[in-house]
């Protein structure tokens, strides 16, 4: 008698309830900064399947000559891309700054300082690498 009831009730629950698609895969979130002393950055990223979308603020020390920069990690299944976003010291700031790339897999941060030499940012110094998702 059970069963029968049971049946009854998960037919009437799939016929009267319309049925529902899967969500795109579509993930965001929020990061912040906590590897290295005197550099501040947070953003969002925003991951869909054939791209990723960060978007961050980049602050550095005001006091020494030595410059912000955040070194990012994109990986893929078989590549990885690196990026560096640096900020030069008495220069026109942008706080803010979006980086995009096909490497989808998974996000890993580094912050740093370091000094321009003409066109070229030579890191001085890092903290440790950190996995944002």
């Amino acid at each position: 008698m059970r069963r029968v009831a049971m049946t009854l009730v998960a037919g009437v629950l799939l016929t009267t309830l319309p049925p529902v698609a899967p969500a795109a895969r579509a993930d965001s979130g929020f990061w912040r900064s906590a590897g290295l002393p005197g550099v501040d950055a947070f953003g969002v990223y925003r991951r869909r399947p054939a791209k990723v979308t960060l978007s961050f603020f980049l602050r550095g020390p005001e006091k020494g000559g030595r410059d912000p920069a955040v070194r990012l990690t994109f990986t893929g299944r078989h590549r990885a891309a690196v990026r560096v976003v640096a900020l030069r010291h008495g220069g026109p700031r942008r706080p803010w700054h979006t980086v995009v790339s096909a490497n989808t897999g998974h996000l890993y941060a580094q912050e740093c300082v370091g000094r321009w030499r003409k066109k070229r940012f030579r890191i001085g110094k890092c903290g440790g690498w950190r996995r944002r998702y």
